[in-house]
């Protein structure tokens, strides 16, 4: 009987594409909130969750650039509450006293990103190697 070797894992790089897609979508979420404070009368309140949804997308930014498992997790859940809450703001447009208008630059951040960031964060997640925990430089050694 012979021993049966896994594959070795091939590293393409989409851990460092998601880094850039988050830092993107940190980045347009910052923009959107400074928008919405000089809308809003200079009022920082405004401020205080969509700046605390960046700071965490840029955290999770970095972490996620250097093949943590847990930040790629942690991300497909930050986004999967974004497309609900892009799902919900939808239904609710549907009610005669809330207007909601959908185009195409919501649809690309609010919509587009979050799935791509979701599906690239879902493949690292299936390409990393369970015993590199347990073996030091695992994910160093795997690259060739």
């Amino acid at each position: 009987m012979r021993a049966v070797h896994a594959e070795p894992v091939i590293d393409r790089g989409g851990h460092l594409v998601v880094k850039a897609l988050l830092t993107l979508q940190a980045g347009l979420g910052l923009l959107g909130t400074l928008g919405m404070v000089v809308i809003m009368g200079f009022d920082l309140r405004y401020a205080l969750l969509p700046g605390l949804h960046s700071v965490v997308l840029l955290v999770l930014a970095g972490f996620a650039g250097r093949r943590r498992g847990w930040a790629l997790t942690a991300t497909i859940v930050l986004e999967g509450f974004a497309l609900a809450g892009w799902l919900v703001q939808v239904l609710l447009g549907l009610l005669p006293q809330i207007d909601f208008t959908v185009n195409l630059v919501g649809l690309l951040t609010m919509l587009g990103l979050p799935v791509v960031v979701v599906v690239l964060c879902a493949i690292c997640l299936a390409g990393l190697d369970p015993g590199a925990r347990k073996r030091p430089h695992a994910a160093a050694m795997a690259v060739r």
